[in-house]
């Protein structure tokens, strides 16, 4: 083979080899891990880093490395070390979580994720292995003060419907029938938190009415760095029909979020059905069986006798009230007559002396 053969060759070969290399790009999203505020000691973190590429016709393979010397150890990720990249799919996730240990120094810690992609059958294509890779820098702050934040994303009262017999006697209704208000919220801090406080009114259409008011002080916390979503209830006695709902959330004294949005009350079932959960049905079993047992209590003789151990004491202190109402009223009608006869006789005696 001459030389001018040879290049042609080694050129060809490259063009082949890499060609799969030159459109299939590959990048990450972000390119770093960092929070906008210091974890705190103890705390944890999790950010999702997007593996990208512009081509997936093949399967490839994702290698992790973490360079962090001072905090490897607090670094893991969702996936493992070793994850796959299937085909027909252009971007993949994955989370990287940091816990921070609670003896954990004060300071700045810095470091970096490579992330090396390969063939998921190394004997295929070995150039792509060498030619797809990227960084994932890391950049925290450590700190023993808490950062105490959090914004709202979205607010929204969802529809409901009146409960269905027996939920909707009294006994049930004062603890399953409830509205809603559903907050979606991003905890900027670097602590656990929630609103301090929900309220909720209730007017008609026209906004001349309210017609409820409550408030709710009860929810779940959302983790530092996370965004979920947290219900407020309140208990209800709405009818069916349409409402404004006026919702004001708290931070503290201070009011961070005002909402008015129009919900719907619909008639039982209208909404398929109000899902309750086990509870009412836990209560309503409970309830039959007491008052199973009262019954098969009351028929044996043992039993009356017991009750009658009970009652006869309330009969017979009713007995002696009801006798000495009796002696009052008695003796309240023999002193008015008594008086009326002294003033007839005394007003007789007046016209004879006349």
């Amino acid at each position: 083979m001459t030389k001018r053969a040879f290049v042609l060759f080694l050129t060809l070969f490259s063009f082949f080899v890499w060609t799969n290399v030159v459109h299939a790009g590959f990048g990450i999203s972000p390119p770093y891990v960092k929070t906008s505020k210091p974890i705190f000691i103890g705390g944890h973190y999790e950010q999702k880093v997007t593996l990208k590429r512009s081509l997936a016709d093949v399967d490839l393979q994702a290698k992790i490395m973490v360079n962090a010397p001072e905090i490897a150890d607090w670094i893991t990720i969702d996936k493992g070390e070793i994850f796959d990249l299937p085909k027909d799919q252009l971007n993949v996730p994955m989370i990287v979580r940091i816990d921070v240990p609670k003896d954990a120094e004060i300071g700045n810690y810095r470091g970096h994720i490579n992330i090396r992609v390969i063939p998921k059958d190394e004997r295929k294509g070995g150039g792509v292995a060498i030619a797809l890779g990227a960084r994932v820098d890391i950049d925290i702050t450590v700190t023993d003060e808490t950062f105490l934040d959090f914004k709202i994303i979205k607010v929204d009262i969802p529809d409901f419907e009146v409960l269905k017999k027996p939920w909707s006697w009294s006994l049930f209704s004062r603890l399953f029938y409830k509205s809603k208000v559903v907050i979606k919220l991003e905890n900027t801090g670097n602590v656990e938190v929630s609103p301090s406080k929900v309220t909720f009114d209730v007017l008609d259409l026209s906004k001349n009415n309210l017609l409820e008011f409550s408030e709710d002080t009860k929810f779940e916390k959302v983790a530092p760095f996370k965004i979920a979503s947290i219900v407020a209830k309140f208990p209800t006695r709405l009818e069916p029909g349409q409402y404004w709902g006026k919702v004001k959330i708290y931070n503290d004294k201070n009011i961070i979020r005002k909402e008015e949005l129009v919900f719907t009350v619909g008639k039982a079932g209208e909404f398929g059905g109000t899902k309750l959960g086990v509870l009412p049905y836990l209560m309503m079993t409970v309830l039959v069986l007491l008052v199973f047992i009262f019954i098969v209590l009351l028929v044996k003789v043992r039993s009356w006798r017991v009750l009658l151990y009970f009652i006869i004491p309330f009969v017979f202190i009713f007995k002696q009230i009801s006798l000495l109402c009796g002696s009052i009223k008695n003796k309240f009608w023999k002193w008015l007559y008594k008086k009326s006869s002294e003033h007839r006789d005394e007003e007789f005696n007046n016209q004879r002396k006349k």
